[in-house]
């Protein structure tokens, strides 16, 4: 059986500018393109906001941020229609041009 250490064996060959460049690569992989959203997607995500704040009612917000899809769950504190963004119960304050997707947990 041959035991060799993989990937552990080759990097003490490899510069670290490479080593750098290598883990850059693998963290790109992971990005994710931001959303398109259409009129109507956006108004159902407005609707489920307000309803959501007004019966008092906890979501789970689909956010992208630094190019990942997070998720957040919380009830709406506060928003602040001027500045654009959502207060969570939690104090995560949520760009409403980064949300994604809003569902109303019942």
């Amino acid at each position: 059986m041959n035991r060799d250490r993989g990937t552990i064996k080759w990097t003490a060959m490899m510069l670290p500018e490479h080593v750098k460049l290598l883990r850059e690569w693998q963290t790109e992989d992971t990005w994710v393109e931001k959303p398109q959203l259409d009129e109507a997607q956006l108004e159902q995500i407005n609707q489920q906001v307000y309803t959501a704040y007004e019966q008092r009612q906890q979501v789970k917000v689909r956010v992208w941020e630094h190019k990942q899809m997070t998720v957040y769950t919380g009830f709406i504190k506060k928003m602040n229609e001027h500045e654009r963004y959502l207060q969570l119960d939690n104090g995560k304050k949520i760009a409403v041009e980064s949300i994604c997707d809003i569902i109303i947990e019942g």
